[in-house]
């Protein structure tokens, strides 16, 4: 009984957590959504704990604890693939901005080499 309300105090924390780091715009609203949907899980297994075990004779686990192991993994797996695409996305931002960038410091090269020479002739 002391362990629910320990992990009813984990999921109440981590929910309003997760709502201040959006609210100082320490975490963007999508990626927000998967950590409060992890958060209400913990919530709602730690006062209901019989769910997990329902669930796992329903799916034919015989030992509920490896269902909610999985459902863990699953999730930090999904979490993780999600991470990735989007640091995929910003490595090609980041790569055509430094090319945007060098492009730029060309032309800057090269109208003040032609602003030196136009000096020079006057």
């Amino acid at each position: 009984m002391i362990a629910n309300f320990f992990y009813i105090a984990i999921g109440v924390l981590l929910i309003i957590y997760i709502f201040l780091n959006v609210q100082k715009h320490m975490m963007s609203e999508g990626e927000s959504i998967l950590w409060m949907i992890g958060a209400v899980c913990i919530l709602i297994l730690a006062i209901f704990p019989d769910i997990i075990i329902f669930l796992a004779n329903s799916v034919g686990i015989t030992y509920a604890p490896s269902l909610l192991f999985f459902l863990t993994s699953a999730f930090l797996l999904i979490f993780s693939f999600r991470n990735s695409q989007q640091l995929s996305i910003l490595a090609e931002k980041n790569k055509e901005l430094i090319q945007f960038n060098a492009l730029l410091e060309k032309r800057v090269r090269a109208l003040e080499n032609y602003r030196t020479e136009n000096k020079e002739d006057e």
